[in-house]
């Protein structure tokens, strides 16, 4: 996913091609109609740092890469198909599932795990969604070798929970809180 001097427009209209969403499906997911979307893309409409944030949070982009900050700006610099498709490799084969039970337990095509492990195809961010849903393998560390997002993914099922569980939120949000206050101490 790198890009060279393109709009911010063209960077969101690449990204949901990668995806491999329509206009309607994509802007859906952050409020938007398909109209909007166009004229984004088309750069018609300037982009705000609200639909920046949206697209970060919904779609684990980098708002540095949608803010294009210098040239050949990917949100995770280094990594190549190659270590992608070694990653799907991975999760395929610690999951000691054949290729027609892996295409079944992730709803997709039998065919589409040989083909990104392959390299024929790559791997779209709506098919890494798809194994960290079925699978609990992180999705970013299935695109971007996140370590520490490999296991126990904070996917669209923990995130409801969350939501659903205030209690729990707060404990993160004291543990976030706590954590943020021992960075200042350090950096003084």
């Amino acid at each position: 996913m790198y890009v060279n001097n393109k709009s911010k427009g063209s960077k969101i209209r690449q990204l949901r091609e990668e995806m491999g969403l329509g206009r309607t499906e994509f802007g859906a997911k952050i409020g938007y109609t398909y109209q909007q979307m166009e004229r984004v893309e088309d750069d018609l409409t300037p982009v705000t740092d609200d639909l920046l944030r949206k697209l970060s949070r919904e779609y684990g982009i980098s708002v540095a890469w949608l803010e294009g900050e210098g040239e050949n700006v990917s949100p995770h610099p280094g990594d190549s198909n190659e270590m992608r498709q070694a990653r799907m490799r991975q999760v395929y084969e610690e999951s000691g599932l054949t290729q027609r039970e892996f295409g079944r337990q992730t709803h997709t095509a039998t065919s589409m795990l040989s083909d990104v492990i392959s390299g024929r195809k790559p791997l779209t961010i709506r098919y890494a969604r798809k194994i960290e849903e079925s699978l609990d393998v992180g999705m970013d560390w299935l695109l971007y070798g996140d370590e520490r997002a490999k296991e126990d993914p904070c996917d669209e099922a923990m995130l409801t929970f969350i939501k659903t569980h205030p209690d729990i939120r707060k404990e993160i949000k004291e543990k976030m809180k706590a954590e943020q206050e021992g960075k200042q101490a350090d950096e003084q």
